[in-house]
């Protein structure tokens, strides 16, 4: 299965497809340009994520850091359960709930 990093206007990017060990180098790749080329303020998109591990979580702490590097601030939307499940394992579930927006009602 093929995975997409697709970006519209600098503020919102959306990963379609998944997060793990066989797409993780061309994920990153295009990750990393995505974010080199948004704006201060970013929403990563996680809804089209069809299956994640332990490499789709780090993927997404690198572009986190790759945006505050840059002095922006990225913060994730709907995060698939896979990746909470993970976040808990690795201790980084605070974090991972402090970057999370709440799904607002329609």
């Amino acid at each position: 299965m093929s995975t997409r990093v697709v970006s519209d206007d600098g503020s919102r990017i959306k990963i379609e497809g998944e997060l793990d060990f066989v797409t993780a180098v061309s994920v990153r790749s295009e990750l990393e340009r995505a974010i080199g080329q948004a704006g201060d303020d970013v929403l990563l998109d996680l809804s089209g994520v069809s299956r994640a591990n332990s490499v789709g979580l780090s993927l997404i702490l690198v572009a986190a850091r790759k945006q505050t590097e840059k002095g922006g601030n990225l913060r994730l939307t709907e995060v698939p359960q896979a990746l909470r499940s993970i976040a808990t394992v690795c201790q980084l579930d605070e974090w991972l709930a402090s970057v999370t927006e709440s799904p607002q009602a329609s």
